[in-house]
Parts: C-alpha cells; sequence; structure tokens
C-alpha cells in the first residue's frame, strides 16, 4: 500500500455509527447497503475530518449540516463527542475529538493515544503528514445535473488546482490538463468517445469579452457545431466528470478519491468502464465508494467490498471474507449474490441484540 494510503479508519459517535472499531482499508473500498443504512455518513466522516482541521472550517461545516445535535448519535442528550482515527500506512495513528457545546457546536482536540488510553492536547500541536494530506480529501458527488447544477456552470478560468468535489470547476480543470498535461487529456476525450460515439472533443476556451471565465462546451462529430454541458445527458455529463476524476495525472490527483454513488444515471456500458478506471486509478490513487449498483460490483473481488448494516440502532461494517463466497461465485457474479441477499446490505429489519 502506497504511504499516503489508509490503513484503517476508526468512526465513533458520528451520525448512524455509535462505533465503527478499526475498519481495515484496502486500495479498493466499495461500500454496499440498504437505503439508510449508513454508507453515506462513512464518506461523510472523511469530509468532517477535513473540516476539523482549522476552527472556522469545523464551524461553518457544523452550521451547514445543521448543528452537532444532527451530527451526533443519536444527539448530544445521548453522545457528547465524535472521535475519528486514521492511521496512515504505518505511521503513528491520528485521532480528534469533536465535544459538544452550548451553542450546538463542536471544538476540536488532538487525542494521543497512549499507554492510558487517549488524553487530548491543543490541536495545533500537531501539523503532521496525515495533515497535509486530509487537506486533499473530499467525497465527490456529480448527482446535481439539473438545469443550475455546478457542472453546468461558468468557472473562472483560474480555479483549475483540484477538480472540485461537485464539478463545479469542471470546464477549468479540463482546460488545464488540455494546455499542461496533453496524455491525460487525450485519454478522458477517448474515454468519453467510448461511451459517447458522437462525442468529438471538448471546445475549451475563455470567454472572448472576459477570459477570466470559461465554461464547458464540446463539439459534435461530422460538423462545426458545438454544444454547451446542457446539451450532453445527464449521465453523460456524470461520467465526464467521473473520467476526469479517475483518469487525471497522478501529480495532481489526492492520495485518497472518495465518491458517493459515482454509478447514478450510468449505462451498464458506462458502468463496467468505470469499473475499469476505478481499477486503474487503484494502483497509486486508494478507492472508497459508496454504491448500490449490483453492476459495478460484479466488477470487483468479495475482499474489496464492505457491507454496512443497521444493528442495535447503529451502523456496523463488514468486509467479506472471499472464502465464504469461492464457491458461490462459480456459479453466480458478486452483484447476483448481493441481489439474492447472501452477502447482506439489504433492506431488513434492524438487528437486534438481547
Amino acid at each position: 500500500m502506497d504511504k499516503h494510503q489508509l490503513d484503517w479508519i476508526s468512526i465513533e459517535g458520528f451520525k448512524s455509527i455509535a462505533n465503527s472499531g478499526k475498519i481495515e482499508l484496502r486500495p479498493i473500498n466499495l461500500v454496499i447497503g440498504a437505503n439508510g443504512a449508513g454508507k453515506s455518513n462513512f464518506l461523510e466522516a472523511f469530509n468532517l475530518q477535513k473540516a476539523a482541521q482549522n476552527d472556522d472550517a469545523l464551524k461553518s461545516y457544523v452550521k451547514q449540516k445543521g448543528g452537532a445535535d444532527d451530527l451526533l448519535y443519536f444527539g448530544s442528550k445521548v453522545t457528547s463527542q465524535i472521535q475519528i482515527g486514521i492511521q496512515l500506512h504505518e505511521r503513528t495513528p491520528h485521532w480528534i475529538g469533536l465535544a459538544a457545546n452550548i451553542t450546538d457546536g463542536l471544538n476540536r482536540k488532538l487525542l494521543v493515544e497512549g499507554l492510558f488510553g487517549m488524553n487530548s492536547l491543543p490541536f495545533e500541536m500537531a501539523q503532521s503528514e496525515i495533515e497535509r494530506q486530509l487537506v486533499k480529501w473530499t467525497v465527490y458527488s456529480f448527482q446535481d445535473t439539473t438545469p443550475f447544477a455546478q457542472l453546468k456552470k461558468t468557472n473562472k478560468t483560474d480555479d483549475n488546482d483540484y477538480l472540485r468535489s461537485d464539478g463545479s470547476n469542471l470546464a477549468a480543470f479540463l482546460y488545464r490538463l488540455k494546455l499542461r498535461f496533453p496524455n491525460a487529456y487525450g485519454l478522458i476525450v477517448k474515454t468519453v468517445q467510448r461511451i459517447a460515439p458522437f462525442f468529438e472533443d471538448f471546445l475549451l476556451r475563455p470567454d472572448n469579452l472576459n477570459p477570466e471565465y470559461i465554461k464547458l462546451a464540446w463539439t459534435h462529430k461530422g460538423t462545426d457545431k458545438y454544444f454547451g454541458a446542457s446539451a450532453l445527458s445527464d449521465g453523460t455529463l456524470r461520467f465526464i466528470a467521473l473520467a476526469t476524476l479517475l483518469l487525471q495525472p497522478l501529480e495532481l490527483r489526492p492520495s485518497i478519491i472518495l465518491i458517493d454513488e459515482p454509478e447514478l444515471g450510468l449505462h451498464p456500458a458506462a458502468i463496467t468502464l468505470l469499473a475499469s478506471m476505478i481499477h486503474s486509478a487503484s494502483v497509486d490513487t486508494q478507492i472508497i465508494a459508496a454504491t448500490q449498483s449490483p453492476i459495478l460490483l460484479d466488477h470487483f473481488l468479495p475482499e474489496d467490498v464492505l457491507v454496512a448494516e443497521r444493528k442495535n440502532g447503529g451502523t456496523v461494517f463488514n468486509r467479506l471474507n472471499p472464502e465464504d463466497y469461492a464457491h458461490w461465485l462459480e456459479e453466480y457474479s458478486l452483484g447476483q449474490l448481493w441481489e439474492k441477499n447472501y452477502l447482506g446490505g439489504r433492506p431488513a429489519p434492524e438487528q437486534l441484540s438481547n
């Protein structure tokens, strides 16, 4: 595993997750589960940890999410603190604690694991490689393709350091790739053509009257006419964003890519190609994605899958053991086993222990 990838994550007291324990993370991690099982909460824990590196960012995050009471497991009357721990490859674990305060906010502190359990330190005392990596991690979601979606809006031309989580700077980022990373740009164009054979190329140029801005446009094969992002189907536009995210050059790519339901609105052929891009990216980049697609699951191994289920009022996560499914996979695909409810992660009455 790459030195900038995670060995494990532990989440306690966050939304539906009472105590996850240490969840081992592999190069590819597909989180499956029923609606409301806690898949998105698992991804969102990364966004929270990123926000917790800065007081102002944390305050803004908590306010945006409805207050601390909505973030704590069953609210502040039941849970007083969120704890999240991560370990970059074979390094010292990094823990943060977020305690509820009287203004429905969260106070942050660094937690140090030692001989006598967890001790807290002033947060500013620990600036490490993990903090430097955390600022690059974000959950990508390209689900919004409505007429006013960020994916379709005009971008600031210089907003191109990295691809934003909602794709709101897609045109500017592609423009940078075209000028500075032509090989990666060419691969993205060819990949999009496999899903949209009518697509010739992107038309990327700053506005003639206001070069500070750029808008996504593309050309149709066999004609000199060009079109805007709104002329693309929702699935094609999402696929373009996913291809840009997963095929961007390694020097621009975050060490971990987190994606929420990347298969949404994609044709089965596009989902197959998405799986191929995930496999390719995972050679150098850790992938964590929540999915509800049996078709996507078909292209992965049991050990790549984390199953999210609710038990005793909280979310639990279990990684599939390949030995448990070897005989079944001789006859069925992994996605078929999920549909037949052999993997778990399907709607079911909540499990309660005595």
